[in-house]
């Protein structure tokens, strides 16, 4: 099996890299490895959605793959999400891809500028349909997110996308990661811990290293579940 393993940084994945025998991968690098019966290709494509599609279109332009899993911190728009707790990531939209009309947003789907139906798209959004009871985490709460380049941090704005959008995590790179995938035909997971919740910004009040931990137990297991296939 040919298993596609994506980050943004190495932090977030560096203990299941440390578990895989690797001490670290750099940024906009890949590396691949062999861990039991599987072929892994470990790609960490930076930060944001631009580097995430042009990595993700490089390396699926020239290799085949069985899955991709993306393994990610997010924040959080819901309280009842607890810090750490590691989510299933199964819609996602570009938040911040539009135009402003004095104090609204017009998404590039109001503005004409996307059919919201157009393959890979449903009703504007990107929807993994992929099961994850095949691989040992449908126990996992199932999510729907919002990708950006811009994350929020003031209550105004947080508002207004919680209003248009209702979603329950924010990330940087999650739509490209779904986008890339989706276009290739390729099953894929989009998995993420909670590291904060998204209020007036306040670093304070984050917990990245629970965050972190409890997303490699969840990659580990994902992984060690695939040897057993």
């Amino acid at each position: 099996m040919k298993l596609l393993v994506v980050a943004a940084t190495c932090p977030e994945i560096k203990p299941l890299l440390l578990s895989l025998g690797q001490n670290e991968v750099k940024e906009f690098c890949m590396k691949a490895i062999s861990y039991h019966q599987l072929s892994i290709d470990i790609l960490i494509t930076g930060v944001g959605l631009m580097h995430t599609a042009y990595f993700m279109g490089k390396v699926l332009a020239n290799n085949t793959y069985n899955l991709a899993l993306q393994f990610g911190i997010a924040g959080s728009f819901r309280k009842e999400i607890a810090l750490g707790a590691a989510v299933n990531v199964v819609e996602e939209a570009v938040a911040d891809l539009g135009a402003e009309d004095k104090e609204n947003f017009l998404d590039a789907t109001e503005l004409h500028l996307l059919p919201p139906d157009q393959f890979p798209y449903h009703a504007g959004r990107l929807r993994n349909e992929t099961p994850d009871s095949a691989y040992g985490i449908s126990a996992l709460k199932k999510v729907k997110g919002i990708s950006v380049n811009k994350v929020h941090g003031y209550q105004c704005n947080i508002d207004k996308i919680i209003r248009k959008y209702d979603p329950d995590i924010e990330s940087m790179e999650g739509a490209a990661f779904f986008y890339a995938c989706m276009m290739e035909r390729l099953p894929c997971l989009q998995i993420r811990a909670i590291s904060n919740y998204i209020e007036d910004r306040n670093k304070d009040r984050w917990n990245i290293p629970l965050a972190i931990d409890n997303l490699n137990k969840i990659a580990l297991k994902i992984i060690h579940h695939l040897t057993k296939r």
